[in-house]
């Protein structure tokens, strides 16, 4: 396949880019903390995680290793409540037993009750007075040997996650890939953005991860389900095992030889 020739950007154009992108990334999170001390709404805790993973990416990308660190133990400090979240929704989209949902949304009280008592949330605010477009900034010329590097790197990391997959993956491994491939989709946005990187690789990634996603959803709903007594577990376990075969398949197809690349390099001139 022909790659895409483009010309690049002033080099202090990608660098302010950088800086503007990680600003509305850092505003987004801010917001939605602020708002979760008004009220815990589900699609904020949802959009929460996601602008901190992509603030992450930007600091992972930009080589800010500490601030990386400290970005995901935070995405890490809502993660059950999203788990349960998601449950939740579950069972009221499988007409699950009334008993079932009332006690999910006990545990989902429970769990943000445990967030306001702990102040994770105030801690995560003040976390955004270290973590702020300046510190992250780098120089141009920084910037632009990042992204020569970025796809080469991204495609050994996704190769050599393959590699590493049993014949028949277990949990751990695909949770495992889901994660690294969901880190990899972060900096392909990036690159994309930066008008260096091809959008046909995000588009993969994102099916990608979409269907390890709802493997791991389902394979942490079972868990939940025993460990919370609920009618519906042989309903999940059933949904677990149909998703656990597609998401095998899916990954064993990707580790063949004969498969595509996911990750498309473009090419760029360096006039």
């Amino acid at each position: 396949m022909t790659s895409t020739i483009q010309s690049p950007e002033p080099q202090g154009t990608r660098a302010e880019s950088f800086k503007a992108r990680a600003a509305r990334y850092r505003l987004r999170c801010l917001a939605y903390a602020k708002a979760l001390e008004k009220a815990f709404d589900p699609d904020s805790v949802h959009n929460l995680r996601i602008n901190l993973r992509r603030l992450q990416s930007y600091a992972e990308f930009l080589e800010h290793v500490e601030a990386a660190k400290r970005l995901g133990r935070a995405v890490s400090w809502f993660s059950h409540l999203r788990a349960l979240n998601e449950l939740h929704r579950y069972l009221c989209r499988n007409d699950a037993a009334t008993k079932d949902i009332r006690g999910v949304e006990k545990e989902i009280r429970k769990e943000k009750k445990e967030i306001r008592t702990s102040g994770r949330l105030k801690t995560l605010i003040s976390l955004f007075g270290h973590i702020t477009p300046e510190s992250l900034a780098r120089p141009p010329e920084f910037v632009r040997n990042r992204l020569e590097r970025l796809q080469v790197e991204n495609r050994t990391v996704l190769d050599e996650a393959l590699q590493q997959l049993s014949s028949k993956p277990t949990r751990k491994e695909l949770h495992r890939l889901r994660l690294r491939i969901k880190s990899l989709r972060y900096r392909q946005e990036i690159a994309v953005e930066m008008h260096w990187g091809n959008p046909q690789t995000v588009k993969a990634l994102k099916r990608l991860q979409r269907l390890l996603g709802e493997y791991t959803d389902l394979a942490q709903f079972a868990g939940l389900a025993k460990q919370f007594h609920l009618r519906c577990r042989d309903r999940i376990k059933k949904d677990r095992r149909r998703s656990l075969k597609r998401a095998r398949r899916a990954v064993l197809r990707l580790k063949s030889q004969h498969a595509p690349p996911v990750l498309r390099l473009k090419s760029v001139s360096h006039t």
